[in-house]
């Protein structure tokens, strides 16, 4: 208290407030008997910095303060008093400044709700249809370099069964072009835990190694 009194001895010392205070000081506070403070229409217009607190906090303070300055002006003579009366009339204005503060809610719009992400895409086998298409697409082919590449442009746009790997598998004479057919469906194979199913369209247990290092690549 002997600190704070000190304090405000320096502060009435000097010869008034500036004209800023002392026009915050002689504004009225709050609206006139009988009425109510209007509305704010929009969002407030602030030049500096904003920040949150927590009003019931700042009252508090602000309240302690006004009841530590009271004490003090008790032990004041009646010139510091006048010049006290008007630093308080300036701490009234903060505390209805506080008091009239609108709540953040109404200040700031409330936040627009995420947007639930798409739900992701379902991928089905090539239908029953468009497996016939190309088996005959693939038939009409001499070579097997021409089958290979009918079979290329089919599986960019398509996703298999094993099942279905094995029946295109059946329009390949040799091992080798056998595999090449599972190395380039194996992307677009949808089920490779059923690779066992292939082993009847291999001779050779090297072959029957080669495809299940194939189907066990991602």
């Amino acid at each position: 208290m002997k600190a704070l009194i000190t304090s405000l001895a320096l502060l009435f010392a000097l010869p008034s407030l500036d004209a800023s205070a002392q026009a915050d000081a002689r504004r009225p506070h709050g609206p006139p008997p009988g009425q109510q403070m209007p509305r704010p229409h929009g969002p407030p217009q602030h030049s500096g910095t904003q920040v949150v607190v927590d009003r019931s906090e700042l009252t508090d303070r602000l309240e302690r303060l006004e009841r530590q300055l009271a004490e003090a002006e008790q032990r004041m003579n009646r010139q510091e008093r006048n010049k006290f009366r008007k630093a308080k009339e300036l701490l009234d204005s903060v505390q209805d400044l506080v008091r009239q503060a609108p709540p953040l809610a109404v200040v700031l719009p409330p936040p627009a709700p995420m947007p639930m992400p798409p739900p992701p895409p379902v991928v089905r086998p090539i239908s029953d249809h468009e497996l016939r298409r190309i088996s005959e697409s693939i038939s009409r082919q001499s070579f097997a370099e021409d089958k290979m590449r009918v079979l290329v442009s089919a599986a960019q746009h398509h996703h298999f069964l094993v099942s279905q790997v094995g029946q295109l598998l059946g329009h390949f004479q040799f091992s080798q072009d056998k595999l090449t057919v599972v190395r380039t469906l194996r992307p677009y194979i949808l089920d490779p835990q059923n690779g066992h199913l292939l082993y009847s369209y291999f001779s050779f247990s090297s072959d029957k190694k080669k495809l299940d290092d194939i189907l066990s690549r991602r």
